[in-house]
């Protein structure tokens, strides 16, 4: 699924830049429509979106999107409020390739006033924003191109700590539990930080890339190789097991029974499969050129996840939800490529899509909150 910081390098910044140059300019329009309202709040345009679609009459029912042009939303804090990135004017731009850049700083944003307060600010670039399962802290990065420094701040009190001793792929790493993050280092080593900045390595893999590090109860998950090989290490046995090959993205349900995982079957095209916790194949919910930002709601009901399609006729770009247990399928945006994960609230009834688009030979970021009913 993450300055944006945060492009993947390799194969996924690849993929990331295609989306951004592909997105429809249409998706980014502010115009008032029949369906839509631009609104201003704090001085920024926000557009709301009703949902007109006539092919979501489904169990899930939309309430609304509301799009914000300028800022890259990243988590859910609570229900109310969200962390974001976003350029700091108030300090100096620096001139990079003959353009003025501005640094890109984290904020939390009250969804309902529009109103942000600085959360790190600084002349450095802050992006990666990730909140722990029980929203007491954030795991951020401060980044440097396709690398970033981990930090860990505890949001009651505004202190961070470092988690990593030294730069690692800025997209990688998450958190384990409540107290600790995983991500692996530029040695192949996946490394667990806690909560103070004490950090252990967990594996040594002896493979110089892994990405994809994620933990699913005693178990963590992790790709490799020119196969993209899944593997699953358990810490109590200290065994590791090999899940499935051509694996790109894996994301455990809440609960760790089961696995989402984006396959590629060949080149060109990758399925969105419903997996055992062993990787054994359920289901398959999606089938597309790419699959992007797979995400799980909180009760492990759902699946939102934005797909791309080869061929233009089919009519299947865009972002869905998917009923797991019944594969029903609600069309919720059109046109979009998310530039990160997809995050839902805590309760499950907003979700947040963030998109880069290139305009005026620059990359801007947009932001959705999807609000179901």
């Amino acid at each position: 699924m993450n300055p944006d910081q945060n492009f993947r390098p390799g194969k996924v910044m690849q993929m990331l830049l295609c989306s951004a140059v592909l997105l429809s300019v249409a998706a980014c329009s502010t115009e008032n429509t029949d369906s839509r309202q631009t609104v201003e709040k704090s001085g920024k345009k926000i557009t709301v979106m009703d949902n007109t679609s006539e092919s979501v009459y489904t169990k899930l029912k939309l309430a609304g999107i509301e799009k914000t042009e300028g800022i890259r939303g990243l988590d859910f804090v609570s229900e109310e409020v969200i962390v974001l990135d976003k350029e700091n004017r108030n300090l100096p731009p620096q001139t990079v390739e003959g353009q003025e850049r501005y640094p890109h700083n984290l904020y939390l944003r009250t969804l309902s006033s529009g109103v942000d307060t600085p959360l790190q600010e600084g002349e450095k670039n802050y992006g990666a924003a990730q909140l722990s399962p029980d929203k007491s802290r954030v795991f951020y990065k401060e980044l440097y191109e396709a690398t970033g420094l981990g930090f860990i701040m505890n949001l009651a009190t505004g202190v961070s700590v470092k988690a990593s001793a030294a730069e690692f792929r800025s997209e990688e790493g998450s958190w384990a539990d409540n107290e600790h993050v995983l991500f692996p280092d530029m040695e192949g080593n996946i490394v667990k930080a806690d909560v103070n900045g004490k950090q252990e390595t967990v594996l040594k893999t002896g493979i110089p890339y892994v990405h994809e590090v994620v933990q699913s109860g005693s178990r963590i998950l992790y790709i490799t190789g020119e196969d993209s090989q899944l593997s699953a290490y358990d810490t109590e046995t200290k065994q590791t097991k090999v899940l499935k090959k051509n694996v790109m993205w894996v994301i455990p349900s809440p609960d760790g029974s089961r696995l989402a995982i984006v396959e590629r079957t060949k080149p060109g095209e990758m399925v969105l499969l419903i997996c055992d916790s062993e990787g054994s194949e359920q289901s398959r919910l999606a089938a597309g050129q790419q699959i992007f930002g797979t995400s799980w709601s909180p009760d492990g009901s759902k699946l939102a996840y934005v797909t791309t399609s080869a061929n233009a006729a089919e009519d299947q770009d865009g972002l869905f939800i998917t009923e797991v247990e019944t594969g029903e399928q609600t069309p919720v945006l059109n046109d979009i490529e998310v530039a990160d994960q997809l995050r839902w609230s805590p309760s499950g009834k907003k979700l947040l899509a963030s998109v880069s688009v290139l305009k005026d030979n620059a990359y801007q970021f947009i932001t959705y909150v999807v609000k179901l009913s």
